[in-house]
């Protein structure tokens, strides 16, 4: 009997200790939830950079939300095969000038819950370099694609990838809003022979 009656004490204890951990409020500050912004896509689609490319796809914020860019994805093909460093640069102004690409090769933001607002960014892609303003960007990342040459048959290009490991829960690459800081992938002055190059960006906005 006595047996029973610790047993029983025990699981109303242990159950007790669970029921406490149910509702519980957080302490001021903490976010206990999985907060869910909306997120975009765009891509720019057989883009032809101009000989000794500079710029060639950049994001800017608009005045009401921060972007975070997630991932960033550079494929394409050349005349001849070559391995080339896709510089990523947070610049604190913007490029004018410039010749914007057309058709599919300028890049239009698409949500990815279609009942999310419009995107707020500004996307360019560029087949003629821009002006670039800024004369001490910074740095953020190296994307290495290999370029396939354009005639070789049944080999798909091999992808390159800014944040294929980046934490969703991450800041991500991130543009303040209302301000002039842009977001480029920059050719750091390589003529690509005959190129022809696919960029797609993934990223949230929160106000």
């Amino acid at each position: 009997m006595k047996r029973f009656l610790l047993a029983a004490l025990a699981f109303a204890f242990a159950a007790s200790a669970a029921l406490a951990q149910v509702n519980v409020v957080p302490q001021v500050g903490t976010i206990s939830a999985v907060l869910k912004y909306p997120t975009y896509s765009a891509s720019s689609v057989a883009l032809v950079p101009a000989a000794s490319a500079t710029d060639i796809f950049r994001i800017s914020p608009g005045t009401t939300k921060n972007i975070s860019i997630k991932n960033i994805k550079v494929t394409g093909t050349a005349g001849t095969a070559v391995t080339t460093p896709f510089l990523v640069y947070r610049r604190a102004s913007l490029d004018t000038g410039g010749t914007p690409a057309t058709s599919l090769a300028l890049p239009v933001a698409g949500k990815l819950l279609a009942s999310d607002p419009a995107s707020t960014a500004t996307l360019v892609a560029y087949t003629a370099n821009p002006t670039v303003v800024d004369s001490s960007p910074v740095l953020l990342d190296v994307i290495t694609p290999t370029l396939a040459v354009t005639t070789t048959a049944n080999t798909p290009p091999v992808p390159a990838i800014y944040g294929e490991l980046l934490s969703w829960f991450s800041h991500g690459l991130v543009l303040q809003k209302n301000t002039t800081q842009q977001i480029c992938v920059n050719l750091n002055a390589v003529s690509v022979s005959s190129g022809v190059l696919n960029i797609t960006m993934i990223w949230t906005e929160a106000p």
